[in-house]
């Protein structure tokens, strides 16, 4: 049950105010009393009834000037207010109404109609003042909500949220201990006292989760209220607190299940805080969880971009260095005298090391992409110079399959892009091709559509086809097909392709026939609307 309702009596004739009191004792209500309109003003100002009985007739002040009066303050609650007059005319209760008044009662009093309108309009005042109350809590919950998404300093904006709830609930200190993200064991306290030693705020955080309030609310999953520290084993008395501590208020941060911290109020009166600031209080304490586990995520990113930024140093010095090394030692090899087996096996050796060279070029540069970090070099491109560079490139690996490949593209137009990655896209689009092609060969050609300002670039091959399945996937990065054989490569040739003519403002897509072959084809803007 809640508190019971208030409501104030006024009227300048003692009598008047027994003989409404008599009748509202029948529904044991809390009443106060005031004898002039100036004294239930003050009266109204310094604690708000739930409900008043207003005199229309006073000497200072009438009562529709007090209505009027009420009703304009924005200071105050929604409060009914039933005017008692002896005056029957219409035009009366009219002038009434207009003031605020909520309803009339004609003199002489009926006990029944009194007590039926005051019970309505508690009714309606107990709505309104839920209404009320749900709309701060939106209210509330939707600026710690924008409060705690403010900045990437999760202790600073759990701060400034729990400086908040302590205004919201006029509470006089108010912190959030959480459990330290390196063991379970560790905890650690948002807002802690300034002037208190580090080493001792320490002990007393875990004095208290071991003992206390906040350890009752963190192992029970569930709400603490605490009306008075005095008489209450689960408040762990520090000398400092024992006089401006007096009711505490403890609700778990959990977050799917799993408990992280705890947020605790606290007030110099005992009694201060209620059950029925448990749903307000709850829902921050959600709020607070969410953001203390999105802070946890972000340090694993952290640690997780951490990681991968250690493997591509790795990468390109580690493995860089070594290989660097071996490829030397084989240049120089092959500079001497050998005999013909051993010149085959200097070249396979060399061969090896430029495909590891090729695939931490790939990985280096499909991060570079993920991350944003791709470096474009733009100058006008001849799509016939890259395909000249190509054919150079591997003419003879076609050669050696006994492949075709053959190479149409135009001198003109061109397009504006980075000549280097764009000889690498195609060199692995016709590679690839090559090393699914049993026989016949690779053909590049090109569409110009000049109305749409762009050229259609395509490589076709004669070799195995892709399975349906697999055309969608075959640009993901380390995708390799379970049906294509034993030819495997690294899975990430195709991956930078893609992200390479993504970023010059093109597309790329792949159609196959299974026994026939594939063509992939890539469009780009021609220069002067490319990106």
């Amino acid at each position: 049950m809640g508190p019971r309702p208030t409501i104030l009596i006024v009227d300048d004739l003692r009598d008047n105010i027994d003989l409404l009191a008599q009748f509202l004792r029948a529904d044991d209500y809390v009443m106060s009393f005031a004898s002039s309109g100036r004294e239930a003003l003050e009266s109204v100002r310094r604690h708000p009834p739930s409900l008043i009985l207003l005199d229309v007739m006073m000497p200072d002040l009438n009562g529709h000037e007090v209505t009027r009066r009420i009703k304009a303050d924005p200071t105050l609650p929604f409060i009914p207010i039933i005017l008692v007059t002896a005056k029957h005319d219409l035009a009366d209760k009219v002038h009434g109404l207009d003031a605020g008044a909520d309803d009339y009662l004609s003199k002489p009093i009926q006990s029944s109609e009194l007590l039926a309108k005051v019970r309505a309009f508690l009714r309606l005042k107990q709505s309104q003042d839920a209404l009320t109350a749900e709309r701060n809590k939106i209210d509330v919950l939707y600026r710690i909500q924008q409060q705690l998404t403010s900045s990437l300093d999760v202790d600073q904006v759990v701060r400034d949220t729990i400086i908040m709830m302590v205004e919201v609930l006029d509470a006089t200190q108010g912190s959030v201990i959480v459990s330290d993200s390196r063991g379970e064991d560790v905890w650690r306290k948002i807002l802690a006292r300034r002037d208190r030693d580090e080493r001792e705020e320490s002990f007393v955080t875990r004095k208290v989760i071991e003992e206390g309030l906040a350890g009752v609310a963190i192992r029970t999953g569930e709400p603490q209220i605490l009306t008075d520290t005095t008489v209450d084993d689960r408040w762990i008395r520090i000398e400092e607190d024992r006089a401006s501590v007096r009711s505490a208020l403890a609700v778990p941060l959990i977050h799917r299940e799993q408990v992280l911290g705890v947020l605790t109020l606290t007030h110099p009166q005992a009694g201060h805080f209620r059950a029925d600031q448990l749903p307000l209080v709850s829902a921050a304490a959600g709020q607070i969880s969410a953001a203390l586990n999105n802070a946890r995520l972000y340090g694993k990113l952290k640690d997780a971009e951490k990681t991968r930024e250690q493997f591509l140093h790795m990468l390109t010095h580690d493995l860089r260095g070594p290989l660097a090394g071996i490829s030397g030692c084989l240049h120089v090899l092959s500079m001497s005298p050998q005999d013909e087996e051993h010149t085959l096996f200097i070249d396979m050796a060399r061969a090896a090391c430029k495909t590891q060279e090729q695939l931490i070029d790939d990985i280096l540069d499909v991060y570079k992409a993920d991350a944003g970090l791709m470096e474009l070099d733009f100058s006008t491109v001849s799509l016939r110079d890259v395909g000249v560079e190509v054919m150079q490139n591997l003419t003879g690996a076609a050669a050696e399959h006994y492949l075709t490949l053959k190479m149409e593209l135009p001198e003109a137009p061109c397009i504006r892009g980075d000549h280097n990655k764009l000889v690498r896209v195609l060199a692995n689009l016709v590679s690839n091709s090559l090393k699914f092609t049993r026989k016949g060969g690779v053909y590049v050609t090109a569409e110009i559509d000049q109305e749409a300002r762009q050229i259609a670039i395509h490589v076709r091959d004669t070799g195995l086809g892709i399975p349906s399945n697999d055309l969608e996937h075959i640009f993901d990065r380390f995708y390799q097909s379970p049906q294509r054989g034993g030819r495997r490569g690294t899975g990430l040739g195709l991956a930078f392709c893609r992200e390479v003519i993504n970023a010059h403002g093109g597309r790329i897509w792949a159609e196959s026939t299974l026994g026939s072959g594939t063509t992939i084809t890539m469009v780009l803007p021609i220069a002067g609307e490319a990106l």
